[in-house]
């Protein structure tokens, strides 16, 4: 035999129906969108056109950039934190370099609330034109100004119509308002009264929007489309950068912050120099009173002792007591300061700053002592700015106090280090003036009380005139003060906006154009449960397909004919061939046809095959067995009255009687259904059935019978038994997936033998993909459906008529 016997003879039981591992098939992926291009085409175009319009009429961002340097201070009473501090000490308390600070305070909320509130940006200016609304600034043709009646507002469009040069009409439906006004005079509303004044030659007509909204909102909106980052690592230069639909306005809030930023950093250098003077104030009205009382006891003792000048003997002894008074009073003065400081830093809740301008003479050799006291001084404002905007057990308010402890225990450290030297240089000095002492026992009491007296007075002259002159440098320090950032770029939007960026808009609206199709055709294929390709069929069953019979455009039962040349007929022929290889020529065959339901093409299948094995000279008889619903003879138009059911319930009607020669072949003969019965069932397992198959054998070579379907009634599997091949039909997108298991069934359980399945109504126009619709007479059940050819399993009907716009067919 062939491939067809040995397949079908398959004694194996395993589960047929098991599920295969998903594959994907690149060749039906691409013949789906070759044959499905008008729509990928018309996705793409409608996808590419939405895009277009987006990208045309969408509003437009540009970036703004600026750029900062943080230049670093090296000493002074407005020094920076870490600016001329070697790179060891800073590592040694954890600081952070002064870049890295300033950039926290350019990202600050409180910087940029200063900006919002200077430049009311919580209200914003918006011209209306047919498409979108776009942000303007000085082209604006009014100024808005609000006086707000509370604290909380809640935001609100109003549409601004200029009606002349001194007119216009304000509406929002939300607050019920519409109403008339005059530039330059308040409208009172819920929340404000807004004024607005007319620009001289600008415009007497236009559309607008105010929209006004709280300066919370208008701050957090700001700072998210702002940034600020250094330029390198290694450098002390920051990079700005700001998005707005307005470059103009991006511009000019961005040079705004860059002032408000520098204007903060000038204040804070400021108020260093107004805490040093503050104390040093205190320190002079202290020693001016010291200094007053001093010489007022020192007139009263001269007064007393009638004392004018000291004598000439005691020149030199006077001499070498001015140099011990010289050498103990810049120590006295020095442990004076050291004391001072010493008593704010001991108290750790003084938020004072330290006069970092009053430097203690002895410490001018030790630059880190200067450096300690700024360090001291950046940390303090710093932790004042942030605690501006967060709490005491903020992570970063811990930070700062953590450090602030640390510097001030390294200045009270070299304060006390001082100390303890000023207090041995003391104890040295003091016992010099015991041996002075003892010289000076031979002067008058009067004279050595003159002494002392000259002393006093002298220590707390010279401290005066050194506060003095303090404040003064203070002063002037002040002054000249200048920030310690500068401008390196102002703000300068880019020549083109960065969004909506067109390029990739179109490159998104390309392929969302081929998706959409294409997860389109993907669902549509994975919801679809027919059965549409032959790889459907091959995954569902093992059975053979034997046949392959295309779409029926003809309009007519009989296809195959002597003359017919078309694909159709061609490919009946090719099923005759294929029963080469089955069925053993050398007897008479009984072929059996049915299929899972009614519609799918048993009776055309049955007639055209059987007129194609009658053209090779064979004789073959149609038996009408399809007692429910009996299509054969209508395909024929013949009567079915006197038929099968009369022979087998009738004694007196034999063979000869019931058995017809068809019209279109001489071959041919049919025994039509006859009558429908009420018990089709009882009357094919009749004995007379049987006799009369065998009786039909000894004259034709072919039987073939068309049945009821096998997955509605068990009319096919009550034949079977006389079959030596059964026809399993299958129809494109008519036949469920789920159906082929009933072929599985016939198999695994040996219920039939031999059974090959034949696919039907075939379509071309799936354009080298699967099978299509279509649509030719009704079945008799109830089902129209109609048959051609298309691709199924690798063959294409070059089609007679093809439609000049196939993708406009219903």
């Amino acid at each position: 035999m062939s491939q067809f016997v040995d397949k079908n003879n398959d004694t194996d039981t395993r589960v047929i129906n098991a599920p295969e591992e998903d594959s994907i098939d690149i060749k039906a992926i691409i013949s789906q969108i070759v044959h499905n291009w008008p729509l990928m085409v018309l996705s793409c175009a409608i996808c590419l056109s939405l895009a277009f319009l987006y990208g045309r009429y969408s509003s437009p961002e540009w970036n703004v950039a600026a750029k900062l340097l943080v230049e670093d201070p090296k000493s002074g009473a407005s020094g920076g934190m870490a600016g001329g501090m070697p790179a060891d000490f800073s590592a040694l308390f954890g600081i952070k370099s002064s870049a890295d600070n300033e950039v926290q305070i350019l990202k600050s909320r409180s910087l940029m609330e200063k900006v919002v509130r200077t430049m009311q940006l919580n209200i914003r200016t918006l011209m209306k034109s047919r498409i979108r609304t776009t942000e303007i600034y000085e082209e604006s043709p009014f100024s808005v100004k609000i006086n707000y009646n509370s604290d909380t507002l809640k935001a609100r469009e109003y549409d601004i119509t200029i009606l002349d040069a001194g007119h216009y009409r304000i509406q929002n439906s939300k607050d019920e308002v519409d109403i008339k006004a005059q530039f330059g005079k308040p409208v009172a509303l819920k929340q404000y009264n807004l004024t607005l004044e007319k620009k001289p030659y600008s415009a007497n007509s236009g559309d607008f929007i105010i929209a006004v909204q709280s300066e919370d909102s208008a701050i957090e909106l700001f700072s998210s489309v702002f940034a600020a980052d250094l330029s390198d690592k290694k450098s002390t230069t920051i990079d700005l950068g700001f998005k707005y639909p307005n470059p103009k306005k991006g511009e000019a809030i961005l040079n705004e912050l860059i002032k408000q930023y520098i204007k903060s950093n000038l204040q804070n250098k400021v108020e260093v120099a107004d805490s040093t003077i503050a104390f040093i104030n205190n320190e002079i009205k202290l020693v001016g009173s010291q200094l007053t009382g001093v010489e007022k006891e020192f007139q009263e003792f001269r007064e007393q002792a009638n004392i004018a000048d000291l004598d000439a003997q005691s020149g030199t002894l006077v001499k070498n007591a001015s140099d011990y008074y010289d050498k103990l009073s810049q120590s006295t003065i020095q442990l004076t300061v050291i004391n001072d400081m010493k008593k704010m830093l001991d108290n750790p809740g003084n938020k004072q700053l330290l006069p970092s301008g009053l430097v203690v003479s002895g410490t001018t050799g030790d630059p880190s002592f200067t450096q300690l006291i700024s360090v001291y001084n950046d940390l303090l404002i710093a932790r004042d700015q942030a605690s501006l905007s967060l709490t005491d057990t903020s992570p970063t308010i811990i930070n700062y106090n953590s450090q602030l402890a640390n510097v001030r225990d390294n200045i009270l450290k070299s304060l006390d280090s001082y100390r303890k030297g000023l207090v041995a240089t003391q104890e040295q000095l003091k016992k010099q003036n015991s041996s002075f002492l003892g010289q000076l026992k031979q002067v008058p009491a009067k004279q050595r009380l003159y002494l002392d007296y000259q002393r006093q007075q002298q220590v707390k002259q010279e401290l005066y005139v050194y506060l003095l002159q303090k404040k003064e440098e203070t002063a002037i320090s002040k002054t000249s003060t200048i920030s310690s950032s500068r401008i390196i770029d102002p703000a300068k939007s880019e020549s083109f906006p960065f969004k909506p960026r067109k390029n990739i808009i179109y490159l998104g609206g390309l392929l969302l154009g081929l998706l959409l199709p294409g997860a389109y055709l993907y669902i549509k294929n994975l919801l679809n449960v027919r059965i549409n390709t032959r790889a459907d069929i091959e995954k569902g069953t093992t059975a053979t397909v034997i046949g392959e019979i295309s779409h029926n455009d003809e309009q007519k039962n009989l296809v195959v004919t002597k003359n017919s040349r078309t694909i159709i007929s061609e490919q009946f022929r090719s099923l005759r061939t294929n029963l080469q290889y089955a069925l053993d020529s050398s007897k008479p065959n009984v072929l059996l046809f049915t299929s899972s339901m009614s519609g799918e093409g048993k009776s055309f299948l049955t007639l055209n095959l059987g007129s194609a094995i009658a053209l090779t000279g064979k004789k073959v008889v149609f038996l009408e067995l399809d007692l429910r619903k009996p299509k054969l003879s209508e395909n024929m138009d013949t009567d079915h009255n006197n038929g099968f059911t009369n022979y087998v319930v009738s004694s007196s009607t034999d063979l000869s009687s019931i058995l017809k020669q068809t019209s279109f072949d001489e071959n041919c003969y049919l025994i039509s259904s006859g009558p429908i019965p009420p018990n089709p069932s009882e009357l094919l397992i009749s004995k007379k059935l049987e006799d009369m198959i065998n009786e039909l054998k000894k004259t034709f070579d072919f039987i073939i019978i068309d049945c009821a379907p096998v997955g509605l009634v068990t009319d096919a599997m009550l034949l079977e038994k006389y079959a030596d091949m059964t026809f399993y039909i299958v129809r494109q997108d008519y036949t469920f997936k789920s159906q082929l298991s009933i072929i599985n069934d016939l198999k695994v359980n040996k219920k039939a033998k031999n059974v090959y399945v034949v696919v039907n109504d075939i379509k071309s126009e799936k354009g080298g993909y699967g099978y299509g619709y279509g649509y030719g007479y009704g079945y008799g059940y109830g089902y129209g459906y109609g048959y051609g050819y298309g691709n199924y399993g690798g063959y294409v009907e070059e089609t007679k008529k093809k439609k000049k716009f196939p993708w406009f067919k219903k």
